[in-house]
């Protein structure tokens, strides 16, 4: 489905699942756990958490863009590879990109891409032979710590930790995921 809508808007192509009022017996599987984290999170920074599917503005859909690039980044950085443009081009570095919006919208190719990465990344865990939970825990933990005094919001609308952050800590979340390994 190709959404060249230039501005937001509601789609009729998804509900995402909101939590059940209080007096509501039923159980309700979504959102995950984490999806609540991550939910809270970008509530705190004051990003809009729709409740229905739709195309966010262009400056959202920018930030998104950033973050999923610097996080991939950084992960092909950790895994011990490097990633150029072209077989001699220059390396690939976060810093380096631009950045533009424009282009047509297309909500299915980016839940399906959404979809895709955390199929991915989930499976590079696997292939670690960590278990996902406990990861996602200890860094949503910390990412909540960032609203300590001190976090600010960059120009560009990323969350920037306080000078006491303290980062997650990795270790401790694998060994909980693994404790007889």
């Amino acid at each position: 489905m190709d959404n060249s809508a230039a501005e937001a808007g509601p789609v009729d192509l998804i509900y995402l699942n909101r939590d059940p009022p209080d007096d509501s017996n039923q159980s309700d599987p979504m959102p995950t756990p984490h999806f609540k984290r991550v939910r809270t999170f970008m509530q705190k920074v004051g990003q809009d958490t729709p409740t229905q599917a739709h195309v966010p503005d262009a400056s959202t859909r920018v930030l998104r863009a950033k973050l999923i690039l610097e996080e991939a980044l950084e992960t092909v950085e950790a895994l011990g590879v490097t990633v150029r443009a072209g077989e001699n081009g220059p390396l690939i570095e976060e810093a380096e990109l631009q950045y533009s919006d424009g282009n047509p919208v297309d909500i299915e190719g980016v839940v399906d891409g959404c979809a895709d990465i955390s199929v991915v990344t989930v499976g590079t865990l696997i292939a670690f032979g960590v278990d996902d939970e406990p990861v996602l825990e200890e860094v949503d933990s910390a990412n909540l710590r960032k609203f300590g005094p001190g976090g600010y919001m960059r120009e560009d609308g990323k969350w920037m930790k306080p000078p006491d952050w303290t980062p997650p800590d990795i270790d401790g979340a694998i060994e909980r995921g693994n404790p007889g390994g």
